[in-house]
């Protein structure tokens, strides 16, 4: 008898300008492409796509244990990552001066 989780799919499309906005990013902070990644986990992408008609694109720090009572994240993989979601809302959104 299945006790799993279940929930419909979500796949991002149409999404060529931001996903090379945020590559633009990457290289600058990482200084290598961004590693494109499929999987059947669950992600907060699929709930701002599928109820609120919100692309969104998945990314961030690394760590390991995730969920688990031992979870952690590592901290300069937490800089980088903030450097480089900085810059692609920099892109993105723009910046208008104070």
């Amino acid at each position: 008898e299945w006790s799993g989780f279940l929930s419909e799919g979500y796949e991002l499309v149409n999404s060529e300008a931001p996903e090379a906005a945020f590559a633009r990013a990457h290289q600058a902070v990482y200084g290598g492409a961004v590693e494109d990644r499929a999987f059947t986990a669950l992600t907060d992408t699929r709930f701002y796509g599928l109820n609120y008609d919100i692309p969104s694109l998945c990314f961030g720090a690394s760590g390991a244990a995730m969920h688990g009572f031992n979870e952690y994240v590592e901290l300069d993989s937490l800089r980088q990552a903030t450097k480089a979601m900085a810059l692609f809302i920099t892109e993105w959104c723009g910046v208008e001066k104070a």
